[in-house]
């Protein structure tokens, strides 16, 4: 049964998204979802992940990442000391010294056929990544420590999901064709006004007539930038902020007011880089009222 996190994936805008990728996963592929912030694509990426009914490893994108994190490393040396005195006259001292390993995030996951999310990988270094190559075509992970190369063989359940934001966005790496080309890659945007409303009632509870509110004023919001910000993450923020403090969704609640421009001003102020915050905060204001005109 799907908690409240989940429901709101079980809209029609997601159902063909999630039945395709079960099927490229079960059927040996891995998947890559990419598209702007707040659509979606990490909780979509654990919805799916929890259908596979495997173990889930998540690995988190970021410049530091390295293959010692991947893989794993030596990290100094662990000693074991055997003192035997048991015959007074005999006095024996054993001391055994070996490499400590510290182990990867992907050896288990590799091993026992967990379902590995790779969330927002073109935030690590492409030299980061080049360890997938081989993982996704040959289906064994190289391991290289102490002088010595091993090969290990995927499970057969092991399989990966990606996400990634678009690459013009800060922070990000030019992902190489090599990797890209071993992906199912399926663009995630915004959905339509009707699944963004189903959506946003399911995962906070408010009504259809509070949702519907939330949605066209965001969306009056979208057309002075990119179409995609404010993200949908934004209008579910103010919609579960204003359910679980009993906040009334009305534009001429000053508190409601107070609590869009809160949550909306960072996300439209790029769109007027040369305007003051007030006069963007004043533009929020006037969408908000809109929808108390008449049609």
């Amino acid at each position: 049964m799907m908690n409240q996190q989940d429901e709101f994936l079980a809209v029609p805008f997601y159902q063909s998204l999630v039945s395709r990728s079960l099927m490229y996963l079960r059927t040996g592929f891995p998947v890559h979802f990419t598209g702007p912030s707040g659509v979606g694509k990490t909780s979509l990426a654990f919805y799916i992940a929890k259908q596979m009914d495997r173990p889930v490893t998540v690995i988190r994108g970021h410049h530091e990442l390295s293959n010692k994190d991947l893989i794993g490393h030596y990290m100094g040396i662990t000693k074991k000391e055997v003192v035997d005195n048991y015959i007074h006259s005999v006095y024996k001292k054993e001391q055994e010294v070996r490499p400590l390993w510290m182990q990867g995030q992907l050896i288990e996951a590799v091993k026992k056929g967990h379902v590995v999310i790779y969330d927002e990988f073109t935030r690590s270094r492409p030299e980061t990544n080049n360890i997938l190559l081989s993982l996704l075509e040959e289906r064994v992970l190289p391991v290289y420590g102490n002088g010595k190369f091993t090969a290990i063989p995927c499970h057969p359940d092991f399989c990966m999901i990606f996400t990634s934001n678009p690459e013009e966005y800060a922070g990000t790496f030019h992902t190489q064709d090599a990797l890209i080309d071993r992906l199912i890659t399926i663009g995630i945007n915004l959905c339509d006004e009707q699944s963004e409303m189903a959506i946003i009632r399911k995962k906070t509870g408010v009504n259809e007539k509070e949702a519907a509110s939330i949605v066209q004023f965001v969306n009056r919001l979208r057309a002075y930038g990119n179409g995609s910000s404010p993200s949908l993450r934004a209008a579910i923020m103010i919609a579960s902020i204003a359910k679980k403090a009993s906040v009334e969704i009305c534009p001429k609640n000053l508190l409601y007011q107070q609590l869009c421009l809160d949550v909306l001003t960072r996300h439209v102020q790029p769109f007027f880089p040369d305007e003051e915050e007030e006069t963007v905060q004043e533009l929020i204001l006037q969408e908000l009222q809109r929808e108390d005109e008449p049609e």
